[in-house]
């Protein structure tokens, strides 16, 4: 082969350089993704393991109690958040080359039609949350967007929060809800008219809002200030005709700082709330309406006593107590114990005798330590302060092991107080059984303690 011919099949071989252009749509890098949450940070922040997360997904992290280094599990020597800001620079260069995000109009409408399709919805949801970052300015404009049409957006907004694909995408649904909450509440003050799922629509709506952690409490005051300002014994009607999420909303009400002393005797003193929580007590066995209970006669002490027992509290609170998950059970204990300090609920819980003495004694051991505390506080109440009701006494002395489960109480870590009332309620039940013929000695069998 000749020189010239060797020279071309060189040439052949040689390939040109490519052009360094970016392409027209860049792939986001793998490090500007929150090794959490897998979504581009908004504001990137390490910890001392070197680790580079979103501040609002670690924090979550470290907020339920966690104390190492998702990525590494490495224990972490601190929890404090540094910025991150060559990345953040880095990654607000890279979104300048990416095309026009859509406005929020168009992205609702992406979310509407995305139905049935989860990624497409997160996608939308995930657009309108990054429009709301204090960063982007573009808060107004979203809300703008909702509003105009709020019932099609809330709706679409409330059905992904409910089941979203992930728990930071549900928290950004609540979060762009809340932008838009304020003008929910004239719903629940409409002349009759507005359509029943609608104001269900509202309530659920507002509910979300202001139980969601991933929403500030500037946002939720405001909320609060603004029910208030409203016509306000037309709303509590509304949100109690709602059932459990309008018991909710109220219940934030009357333990929020922003409402006066006024408006929340106003709530607490209106003839109806303690039947109705009852009611939907009974009906949805609501945690909400336990704590609504136990606000109300926070705010207005021994009248609340008096007409949560009229309305028929007791029975509900006793199964409440007997068959509610732990938090529940000690919260129904807990409005117990209220009901214990008047003559009107004493005398409820002596008609019921049987029935609150077997939920009280068969949870004792299996609550935590404040729930123990109440327990040993309603049956004490009731059975020996001011000589104790008679029909108590004997219904406390029939539970199985009743005995043995004060003893425990008396041995584990409780209050001086609380040992003191277990010592003298262990002396009323062993008279009691031993006036009864029921035990002639006491019966020192181990006692199978639950975990709580």
């Amino acid at each position: 082969m000749d020189a010239a011919v060797a020279g071309q099949h060189a040439r052949r071989r040689i390939r040109p350089p490519e052009p360094l252009v970016m392409a027209g749509s860049p792939s986001t890098p793998a490090a500007f993704r929150c090794p959490i949450s897998l979504e581009v940070m908004r504001s990137p922040v390490s910890l001392p393991t070197g680790a580079t997360y979103d501040r609002a997904s670690i924090q979550r992290w470290l907020d339920t109690g966690h104390r190492t280094c998702p990525a590494t599990r490495l224990p972490l020597a601190s929890t404090d958040l540094v910025p991150n800001l060559l990345l953040r620079r880095l990654i607000h260069l890279h979104a300048a080359t990416l095309p026009p995000s859509p406005s929020p109009e168009v992205v609702l409408s992406q979310l509407a039609a995305a139905g049935g399709e989860p990624a497409a919805a997160e996608k939308a949801v995930r657009s309108l949350a990054a429009k709301i970052a204090p960063e982007k300015g573009k808060r107004a404009s979203v809300a703008s967007a909702v509003a105009a049409d709020l019932d099609s957006a809330v709706p679409a907004l409330l059905s992904f929060a409910k089941g979203g694909a992930g728990a930071d995408a549900r928290v950004d649904a609540v979060r762009i809800l809340a932008t838009v909450a304020p003008e929910l509440v004239p719903y629940l003050t409409g002349d009759g008219t507005e359509k029943r799922g609608r104001v269900r629509m509202a309530v659920e709506a507002l509910a979300a809002v202001l139980s969601a952690d991933g929403v500030g409490e500037d946002t939720k005051e405001g909320l609060i200030a603004a029910l208030v300002a409203g016509d306000l014994g037309h709303i509590v009607n509304t949100l109690i005709a709602a059932g459990a999420n309008g018991v909710m909303v109220l219940e934030t009400i009357l333990t929020s700082p922003v409402p006066d002393a006024d408006a929340k005797t106003a709530i607490a003193d209106r003839s109806e709330l303690f039947p109705d929580l009852v009611r939907i007590l009974k009906d949805a066995a609501s945690p909400a309406a336990i704590r609504c209970m136990a606000a109300a006669v926070q705010v207005r002490g021994r009248p609340a006593r008096s007409s949560m027992v009229r309305a028929g509290a007791i029975p509900a609170l006793a199964l409440a107590v007997a068959a509610a998950p732990t938090a529940v059970a000690e919260s129904a204990l807990g409005l117990l114990v209220e009901a214990a300090r008047c003559t009107d609920g004493k005398a409820a819980i002596g008609t019921d005798a049987a029935e609150v003495a077997a939920a009280v004694m068969g949870r004792m051991i299996r609550v935590g330590p404040a729930g123990r505390e109440f327990a040993v506080a309603v049956l004490w109440l009731s059975c020996c302060a001011g000589g104790g009701d008679r029909r108590m006494r004997e219904a406390v002395a029939s539970a199985p092991e009743a005995v043995g489960k004060l003893l425990v109480v008396m041995q584990g870590d409780c209050s001086p107080s609380t040992s003191r009332m277990a010592g003298e309620l262990l002396r009323a039940v062993r008279m009691e059984q031993e006036r009864k013929g029921l035990a002639a000695a006491y019966d020192s069998r181990t006692i199978h303690v639950m975990p709580y």
